[in-house]
Parts: structure tokens; sequence; C-alpha cells
């Protein structure tokens, strides 16, 4: 029987299968981004991705951690580079090139939303590698100018797969 066939919020043995995940992805994200990351926020986060994979048929509890630690690092990672991209000078400031141009809101949103594509696409355990690669093509194609969540996650994806 998978967590999606019990009542998540009645069945005490799932309840805690669910929590000891969530330990052991938050015990490791704590003691690699520090206290300051220990936020509601991100405990949400955590727990939602958490309870929406038990949903999807994952009973293993490792497998549950380790995919909700990468889904949290991933999400911190987009956080610190849109945080970047803020701090960027202003237009004017800048050379008119497309490299040098820094990202606007809507830039930000797909880059996140192609980054979501792809984690959700991918098998629960990804080496961090692969995160980068695929941060990395999707920031190389928005500075292009490509503004489309789909299109940013199929190139990389894309980019991804022929580097294996």
């Amino acid at each position: 029987m998978t967590f999606s066939e019990f009542d998540l919020q009645r069945n005490e043995n799932v309840q805690l299968a669910l929590a000891r995940a969530f330990d052991a992805a938050w015990d490791p994200f704590i003691a690699y981004e520090g206290e300051a990351a220990d936020t509601d926020d991100n405990r949400r986060r955590l727990a939602a991705r958490i309870v929406a994979l038990a949903r999807s048929g994952q009973t293993d509890e490792n497998e549950l951690g380790e995919a909700g630690l990468i889904y949290l690092r991933v999400l911190t990672e987009a956080s610190r580079l849109s945080e970047r991209i803020r701090e960027m000078p202003s237009p004017e400031l800048v050379p008119n090139d497309a490299e040098h141009r820094p990202f606007g809101h809507d830039a930000v949103e797909a880059m996140s939303s192609a980054l979501d594509l792809c984690i959700e696409e991918l098998p629960l355990s990804i080496p961090a590698d692969a995160v980068q690669v695929l941060s990395s093509s999707i920031v190389d194609e928005a500075a292009r100018g490509e503004r489309d969540p789909e299109r940013l996650h199929f190139h990389a994806m894309a980019t991804l797969m022929s580097r294996q």
C-alpha cells in the first residue's frame, strides 16, 4: 500500500514516516544553509513537497527526505540568484547588450518556473552538478531573451541530456 492510498491526515504511521522524512531533509539543509534558513516558509515548502511526493506514490522515507532536501536547496539557490539579479546596476548604467542586461521580474518568474518544471520531471535523486547544469542553462537562455518557462525548461533538459 502506498502513502497515496491513505488519508495522510488520519494515519499515524504515515504521519510518523513523513515526519522522519522531513527531519532527514531539514537537518542537513539547516547545517548547510545556516540558521537564517530556518524559516516558516522553508518548513512549509519542505512539508508540502514531501506530502506531494508521498501522495504521488513514493513510500521510501530516505528518498522522500533526499528529494525534499534537493528541492529546498534548489529553491534556496534560485532565491539567491534572484537577489543577485535585483542587486545588479540599473539598465542605464550597464552596456546595452544581452550579456550585461539585468533580468526583470518576468524573467526571474520564468526562470523559477522553468527550474520547478525541471525538478518535477527528474527522478527524486539528482546530483548537485545536474542542478547546476539546469540552472546555468536556464540563466543562459534567459540572458538571450527567452521568457517562456516551457521553452526554458525544454532547453535546460536538452542541455542536461546532452552532457550524459
